[in-house]
């Protein structure tokens, strides 16, 4: 969408578009605060503009902010200035709860207002699965939308909207994961009675993290094996009431509990589940799909693939999160960095502290962290409308794009959780010593971030999807036939890059195809140039993905031993074509933005992405750009000097790039990452207050108990 940028006469935004004022506090400004302050007048736009485009337009914004502070004033987190409960003794039980109260103000304030803000996220941009209720907005309603009879939506949908029942999804067990097809658990049909029954017949087969399941969902769709007369139809979804609506105990023959603490999401109750026998009737399958008759005959869905609809959404909805989870990292060690000083300077020699953003290695991991950022944020939208449009078409029963999303979803959660995983942690050591501290905001946002590497499909697996998809496209190219319009670049690569090329030449050395190509001949700023920058990301890519073919299909091994002998391999070619996708798009939306400089400073921020990538030394499989030559030393020298000049020219729109995300401060729950900059105060206030600090302080300064008890009888012993 087209943003309108407002003029700006110094006035808040929020009066402007009279929305609530957030972020303000009546602190005294002190060194740090001064130096923050400083540091957003040196922008040259206005983040505001930004966050209209982020988010969507300034309605939405509004609707946004008015949600957080309702959310945040209920749960009493407005007043930062008290220790946010998390980092005080809070054990299993009570983390939980938390969860629960911030899990039921979010979901009630959608219901109230009318709104799906906290649909997909938790007021603290986790993915709703980890809230105790957020599984019935973020798979729970979608399944059933997406695999549900119209009778099943009319029956189910409107208690789920209404918070009458609390959903969950139910798929993952003690010994499957990501393999669906392994799922044990069995749903067998009894002709005479008309129902199901759900059972674990092993160990192995009991449902293990499932989020919700433990302790707060009412009904959950569950994942089990249908058999029907002793045949094994393979994995379909039931509807399966877990507890009890009026007093919450499980139901006969369930046995529930929560799996214990993990390295996060623990304000929710991922759990494990078994069947003994369960009944359930035969109404209860969703069959918007396959389906049962009364009489046990089955009826197959019409396409193979259907079956995994929500996952595909789920990875839609993982995308666009993980961007969000990212930029709250490296909000966080911007503002630190910018208030933060360390060092008389990069050699040394200055008479003064100089603060942590003014050092090269800081600055270039900051923007090159902010710039995948935004790449992830512009590329969700590409998979979200692209989503949209599958759903069009699948309205009509169309399902001919089905296999091109889930490969485009599958591709960009594997990159987009990876990138967001490692980056995060990467801002989380700018902080230095502090981003250890949990009341830095950063292990929480770090260990959540983390899990979504591994849920709703591993990111390995899913390369391997991506490469099988691309591997079967050129297959239907070598028949003669054409493929989806979107991949025509790997259609017009075919000519180029495969064995047929004019440019293949057989090596008896190796016993080897080889194809020589022209290397690129990009000088100077050139490289800026957008097509430029294509070019070399489908250059890399059409290399890896038909050498990586060629392998394989060449192969004398058998096929499940050819694929494991160059999984690697696949797996750079699958990584290659997605980042070339995610380039792609990253031109293709800031190239649409009328001329203002925020845009100046997204296509330098663009570019730093497509350059920075080639030559950061962190850079996953960097050595593809240039170990056949296609770029020379010179050119990297080039695009180094290139890299240097736009981060001197984004490193004073760092701040503005940051706050345009539009976090609140409870948000964050950052001592350090505060808006005002007010670390060191806010980061001691919030110290003291923790308990075994306030404890002591009753003593004297003494934590009595440890004292007493062991270090003053090893102080009086005789050693």
């Amino acid at each position: 969408m087209e943003i309108v940028s407002p003029k700006f006469d110094g006035r808040s935004p929020s009066r402007i578009m009279n929305l609530p004022e957030r972020h303000l506090v009546n602190t005294p400004s002190n060194k740090q605060t001064i130096m923050m302050d400083e540091a957003r007048k040196a922008t040259s736009f206005h983040s505001y503009e930004l966050t209209c485009l982020i988010h969507g337009g300034a309605d939405i914004v509004e609707q946004r902010r008015a949600a957080f502070n309702r959310v945040e004033r209920r749960t009493g987190t407005l007043d930062t200035s008290k220790l946010p409960r998390s980092y005080g003794n809070m054990d299993r039980e009570q983390a939980y709860d938390e969860g629960l109260e911030w899990g039921k103000a979010a979901f009630e304030d959608g219901i109230t207002n009318k709104h799906t803000i906290f649909h997909n996220i938790t007021p603290r941009y986790v993915l709703s699965n980890a809230s105790p209720f957020g599984l019935t907005t973020v798979m729970f309603i979608p399944t059933l939308r997406l695999q549900g009879t119209a009778e099943q939506r009319a029956k189910w949908l409107p208690l789920a909207e209404s918070g009458k029942i609390n959903g969950a999804y139910c798929q993952t067990e003690l010994g499957h994961g990501s393999f669906v097809r392994g799922i044990e658990t069995t749903a067998t049909l009894d002709t005479e009675t008309e129902e199901f029954v759900i059972h674990s017949p092993t160990l192995s087969s009991t449902k293990f993290w499932p989020g919700a399941i433990g302790f707060s969902c009412t009904h959950s769709i569950v994942v089990a094996r249908l058999i029907i007369r002793n045949k094994d139809h393979g994995p379909h979804l039931f509807m399966v009431q877990f507890r009890s609506l009026s007093d919450g105990l499980p139901l006969p023959g369930i046995d529930l509990g929560d799996i214990g603490l993990k390295m996060s999401y623990n304000g929710t109750c991922n759990g494990y589940a078994t069947f003994k026998s369960v009944r359930i009737p035969r109404s209860d399958m969703l069959m918007g799909n396959a389906s049962v008759s009364p009489e046990g005959e089955y009826k197959k869905s019409p396409h193979a693939k259907l079956s995994y609809a929500t996952l595909v959404y789920v990875r839609t909805v993982i995308v666009r999160a993980v961007a969000f989870q990212l930029a709250q990292a490296i909000t966080i060690a911007t503002r630190y960095s910018i208030v933060r000083e360390q060092g008389l300077g990069p050699n040394g020699l200055a008479t003064t502290e100089s603060a942590l953003v003014d050092y090269k290695s800081q600055y270039y991991r900051l923007l090159t962290l902010t710039s995948k950022s935004y790449a992830i944020l512009f590329a969700s939208r590409t998979c979200d409308a692209e989503y949209a449009t599958l759903r069009t078409q699948q309205d009509t029963g169309n399902h001919g794009g089905l296999p091109y999303n889930h490969t485009l979803a599958a591709g960009l959660k594997a990159w987009a959780t990876q990138t967001a995983s490692d980056g995060a942690e990467d801002a989380r050591k700018c902080c230095g010593g502090q981003g250890y501290l949990m009341t830095s905001g950063l292990p929480e946002i770090v260990a959540s971030v983390t899990a979504t590497a591994t849920f709703e499909g591993e990111n390995y697996v899913l390369w391997q999807q991506v490469g099988r998809y691309l591997f079967k496209l050129i297959d239907t190219l070598v028949e003669g036939k054409s493929i989806d319009p979107k991949l025509k670049y790997v259609a017009d690569g075919w000519a180029l890059f495969s064995w047929t090329s004019p440019l293949a030449t057989w090596r008896a050395s190796d016993d080897c195809v080889h194809v020589i190509h022209e290397p690129c001949s990009a000088r100077g700023e050139q490289f800026l140039d957008p097509n430029v920058q294509l070019s070399i990301y489908r250059h890399r890519a059409l290399r890896l993905i038909f050498g990586a073919y060629t392998a394989l299909r060449s192969s004398s091994l058998p096929p499940a031993e050819a694929w494991n002998e160059h999984m690697m391999n696949i797996i750079s070619a699958a990584r290659a074509h997605i980042e070339f996708v995610v380039l792609q798009e990253f031109i293709s939306h800031t190239s649409a933005l009328p001329s203002s400089s925020m845009k100046t400073v997204l296509v330098n921020l663009r570019s730093l992405f497509a350059l920075s990538t080639i030559t950061n030394p962190a850079s996953i499989n960097a050595i593809s750009f240039v170990e056949d030559g296609y770029l020379s030393l010179s050119q990297l020298s080039t695009i180094r000097d290139l890299v240097n000049s736009l981060l001197d020219k984004l490193k004073p729109e760092i701040v503005a790039l940051t706050d345009a995300w539009d976090f609140t401060d409870a948000s964050l729950c950052s001592a350090i990452g505060m808006k005002d900059g007010n670390a060191y105060e806010t980061l001691m206030n919030w110290t003291r207050q923790i308990p075994m600090n306030v404890k002591a302080k009753k003593d004297g300064g003494v934590y009595k108990s440890g004292w007493d008890e062991w270090i003053d009888p090893v102080l009086r012993a005789r050693l």
